[in-house]
């Protein structure tokens, strides 16, 4: 049965309308009286020994319509309605379970005793303007009618049964057996019973019978025609809580993201490694009039085929004689060595860094310099630029700091001269930027110098003291504020820990190849 603060839940959350009259709160076809107590247990009542006292459900409804109010006008205008207020620390949990943002509350009672008499009967179906108005007394008589009719008609059913049953069937077993024999029947009885298939159809007639023949009074009967299916075996599985897919998915798409990056940087380093040249040099021989003459055809014995630098040296005369040609001996010119290969240089290709760059401004009126950026950042507490200085820390040219990120630290390079910094940088590493205010410190920066643009591929940020107006430029461009309190520094920590999430939230999406 719906307790009246479940049904006020589910008519808030789906904007649907209830109305009222002057002593109940009509819900669609139930009413409930405005006085009625809810299961909302009041704040500071059943601890210690007190009573237990619940909100009405008028207190409930008027917090609804008055939420906009503040606490103390709000308590006023109920006091002088004569309308119980709901305390402050009942106030933002009740109204975060009215409006759905949560499905349950803690001070809700499940326990607490239900108010069904004071509960009003689902409202009657107005009629059709045709069909004649009956007396109220007409309309009881017809319900006692109806009653009645249903009384007999299992009265019936009753008598018909008994009369079926013959005296033939009827025996008693005390007389026919044993005690003995009683009992091995009801031993025999309960062994086989637990093997045994119940038939579905037969346990459904029997249950609809045992249902037929049960009496129905007045208030059952009432109870019935009242009563709703609030769980079934499906909806009892399904749960209500919150979901989690879309915190889980964004985790899971950031890692993907993340070694979709390591692999994409991978291959753009073995693209741009040089392809290795492996041509094979000849090495160069030095001149030598005899070796030229190896090019040079001679006019005077190319006719007769003779080889000048023949031999009949170890050779007959017979064989000479006969015409036998001699063997050729090897020619004594020299012989053109191989080519040797010199030793290939392949030129190894430079690492690209994943470390992320921060720039901030070269300005040291601006709070976070070169001379404070590493306690500002690594230690998450503010210093100013004098104090900086006088520690006598040289801090030239770029500085590395190490974040420290549950069991790791992180590298993260800050710079103020921006200048250095080359195109490959500013589009694959540089992740944020510290604005001073003044546009002049973009100058000669990429994307044509234009605050609008850079913001827009950089996440841009803005230290500034909390007692302070906010700079017209800043105000104007898409910076996210970093407000220190002039006194408080235990607060800097807090503070700039907001800054870290968020930069590890623009990495992850726009650069999830660096490390962070």
């Amino acid at each position: 049965m719906t307790d009246a603060i479940s049904l006020l839940r589910q008519f808030t959350v789906e904007n649907k309308e209830y109305t009222s009259d002057n002593d109940r709160f009509i819900f669609g076809d139930l009413a409930y009286p405005k006085d009625i107590k809810t299961n909302y247990l009041v704040y500071g009542t059943g601890k210690d020994g007190t009573p237990r006292d619940y909100y009405t459900l008028e207190s409930i409804v008027f917090l609804l319509k008055n939420v906009e109010l503040q606490h103390a006008n709000y308590v006023k205008t109920a006091a002088e309605k004569g309308i119980s207020a709901i305390s402050r620390p009942d106030r933002k949990e009740l109204l975060s379970y009215l409006t759905g943002q949560t499905n349950t509350a803690d001070r809700i009672d499940r326990n607490a005793p239900i108010d069904v008499v004071a509960m009003q009967r689902p409202l009657q179906v107005k009629r059709p303007a045709e069909d004649p108005r009956l007396d109220p007394t007409k309309i009881a008589r017809l319900e006692d009618d109806d009653f009645q009719k249903l009384k007999d008609r299992i009265e019936k059913k009753l008598e018909a049964t008994t009369k079926e049953m013959t005296a033939n069937q009827i025996r008693p077993l005390s007389g026919a057996l044993s005690a003995e024999a009683i009992l091995k029947l009801r031993a025999k009885f309960r062994a086989t019973a637990r093997d045994k298939i119940v038939d579905f159809k037969e346990n459904e007639d029997q249950l609809e019978t045992v249902a037929e023949t049960q009496p129905v009074t007045a208030d059952t009967f009432e109870v019935l025609q009242r009563e709703r299916t609030w769980r079934n075996r499906t909806t009892v599985l399904q749960s209500t809580g919150k979901n989690f897919a879309k915190n889980i998915f964004l985790i899971l798409n950031s890692i993907k993201a993340k070694e979709e990056g390591e692999q994409k940087q991978e291959l753009l380093a073995a693209q741009r490694s040089p392809t290795r040249d492996l041509t094979v040099r000849a090495p160069v021989e030095g001149y030598s009039r005899y070796n030229q003459e190896r090019f040079v055809p001679r006019d005077d014995t190319d006719e007769f085929k003779i080889d000048i630098h023949g031999s009949y040296h170890g050779l007959t005369l017979k064989t000479v004689t006969e015409g036998v040609q001699p063997n050729k001996l090897t020619s004594t010119t020299n012989v053109v060595p191989k080519p040797i290969p010199d030793k290939v240089d392949v030129p190894v290709s430079k690492r690209v860094s994943r470390t992320p760059i921060i720039v901030i401004p070269p300005a040291l009126t601006s709070l976070i310099t070169r001379y404070n950026c590493k306690e500002l950042l690594e230690d998450l507490k503010y210093i100013s630029t004098d104090e900086g200085k006088a520690s006598g820390i040289k801090r030239d040219g770029d500085i590395l700091i190490q974040r420290k990120k549950g069991n790791l630290t992180v590298p993260y390079r800050i710079t103020d001269d921006p200048v250095r910094l080359t195109k490959q940088d500013w589009d694959e590493r540089v992740v944020a930027v510290f604005a001073q205010g003044p546009a002049w410190q973009f100058k000669g920066w990429p994307w044509s110098g234009n605050p609008v643009e850079i913001f827009q591929k950089i996440k841009a940020y803005h230290v500034k003291w909390s007692q302070l107006k906010t700079d017209a430029n800043i105000a104007k461009w898409s910076v996210q504020l970093i407000e220190l309190d002039q006194n408080k520094r235990h607060l800097d920590c807090a503070r700039l820990r907001t800054f870290w999430d968020s930069l590890d939230a623009f990495i992850a999406k726009h650069k999830p190849y660096l490390r962070y």
